[in-house]
Formats: C-alpha cells, structure tokens, sequence
C-alpha cells in the first residue's frame, strides 16, 4: 500500500492523537499538509510532539530535490482554515428540525441512520438528503429494500428530474440474500458515488431465520463494508431502519415477558454494531404530526448535552 494513503489507525499513536485527527478531517497520511507541519499539528489540534513526529516520519513523501518538487509551506492559520473547510460542508435534511438537531445537516462523509415506526418520515428524509446531493451535483447509489423509495417517488420531489435521471443509480433489493451480494462487492464498485443512500436496510432481516452468531457475522460485514467505502471514499451514508420492541427490566438490563416489572421500548432493529459508530449519527424518527416540522426526533447518537 502506498505509504501516503495508510490510514492513520494502523500507525502507532496515542488513541487520544487518532481522535483528535479524526474529529480535524484527517484519516489517512495523505490528508496531512506538508512541510515542517509536526509543529503546526502540536499549536493547532494540542498533538504531542512525539505523536506528530511519528506522522511525518511514517509519510517517507519522496523529494527529488529540485525546486519543483519543494513541498510548499503552509501556516497555522492556513491549517487551522483548511480543518475549518474539511467541516463546513453540511448538507440540509429539508427538515429544519433534524438540521438543528444535525448542527446544520449532515457533514460531508458522515453516517446517518434514521429508524422509525412504520409511517413515519425517515423515508421521505432519506430522499430529502439525496435531493440535496443531486442539487449538488454529486452522485448517488440508492439502494431500496422495501419498495419505499422508487425513482418515482424521487421524482416527485425534484424540480429537474433529467439531473436525478443522471446522477442518482437505483438498486432494489428483494432478499437478504440480495443485500449480502451488495455489500459483498460494494467495496470493489466500478461507478464511483458521493451518496449511499439505502432504504429500510432492516427489512431483508425481518424473516430472515438466522441463528445469533450468523446475524452478528452479517451486521460485522456490513459495518466493515461500509467502513472502508466511508474512509477510502469519503462516502457519505444514510439508512432508515425499522424499530422492533425490547423488553428491558426496572434496572436497565434486557428483560423478557417472565420478568416482573419489565416495559417494552422500540429501538433500532440492528442495533448498532453494524454502523462505524465514530462518524454515525443515529437518530429516532418519531409520529408526532403530519408533516416534516411536525415531527419528533431524538439523538441517540453521539449524545450531546441538553439533547
């Protein structure tokens, strides 16, 4: 592998320096900026100076000596300006209550799960975010495994549709056999994408008979998947999911229908182990009115204070 595209995972620093780089923009040994940046990285993200060091020493950028090739230098300022661009770019929900919830949208390769009952607008909010990417300009895979998010429900929603019909890729998935095949070869993809959108990823589970250690080795293929094209690729992903009920005790651990004092909750019907949690917002998609400002959401994750 080329030393300047190694993720930044593999190489030996502090976990407290990885997410700090993370959190900045930066994933791979080429995202760093050139020059004598060690220092830049110690005044700008507070990175130790060993940890800094072992950065550049393991990016070994060739230098041929001649001026053409002498890596330009590039300030504190214009570092802490170039983190600043890597996070400025959000894109709008067309729900104003889950942008605020958002900071103003979902980042540029971020994670975005939405789970609901039946009824609810995550479907309509999952081709909200694809109308944002074709307005964009970017390119889409939408992947639908209910049937809810047809290319004419797309239509619907658009003002040209001739740009949708050129920038959005639709797949429709019928079995949970269907969706291992796609995430089996999502990676190696020929047609390049911005957008992974997929609809109702939960539904090929749902009569799936699958024992506790085949669902565990599915969703850990899934999360891997998703994982390398979300890094390798800066793929931004969203996914609706449907909610199941689970019975949870008075003290907070899983109950069952013996279980005196248990109350049943809905929750994400995959859990989390399937999503790379460090970029995933995970929000709860609730009936609280008939339209998109109506609606009730909730974080579930990353939590933040007073949310």
């Amino acid at each position: 592998m080329d030393a300047q595209s190694q993720h930044l995972f593999s190489l030996p620093i502090p976990p407290s320096t990885l997410a700090a780089l993370t959190k900045a923009g930066y994933e791979t040994l080429d995202d760093l900026p050139q020059s004598d940046s060690a220092n830049q990285l110690i005044d700008v993200l507070n990175i130790p100076l060993g940890a800094s060091q072992t950065l550049y020493s393991s990016s070994q950028r060739p230098n041929s000596g001649g001026p053409g090739n002498l890596p330009s230098t590039q300030t504190a300022a214009s570092l802490i300006g170039s983190i600043s661009k890597r996070k400025s770019r959000r894109f709008t929900t067309h729900c104003p209550p889950l942008d605020a919830l958002l900071d103003g949208g979902l980042p540029e390769g971020g994670i975005l799960e939405l789970s609901g009952p039946p009824g609810s607008s995550k479907e309509r909010i999952l081709l909200n975010m694809v109308r944002s990417f074709v307005e964009a300009g970017r390119t889409i895979l939408l992947v639908d495994c209910q049937d809810m998010c047809e290319p004419c429900h797309l239509d619907e929603l658009m003002t040209d549709n001739s740009s949708a019909r050129r920038l959005v890729s639709y797949l429709k998935i019928g079995s949970l056999t269907e969706l291992m095949m796609f995430i089996n070869n999502l990676s190696s993809c020929n047609d390049s994408f911005d957008l992974l959108a997929i609809s109702c990823i939960s539904y090929p589970f749902q009569n799936a008979r699958l024992t506790k250690s085949a669902r565990n080795y599915i969703l850990e293929k899934i999360k891997q998947a998703l994982t390398k094209v979300n890094i390798s690729q800066n793929v931004t992903i969203v996914v609706t999911s449907q909610l199941v009920t689970k019975l949870v005790n008075i003290d907070g651990t899983t109950g069952n229908f013996d279980s005196v004092g248990a109350k049943g909750v809905m929750v994400p019907a995959l859990g989390h182990v399937y999503l790379p949690s460090a970029k995933a917002f995970r929000v709860l998609v609730a009936l609280n009115g008939p339209t998109l400002d109506t609606g009730s959401f909730r974080l579930l994750a990353p939590l933040k204070p007073g949310l």
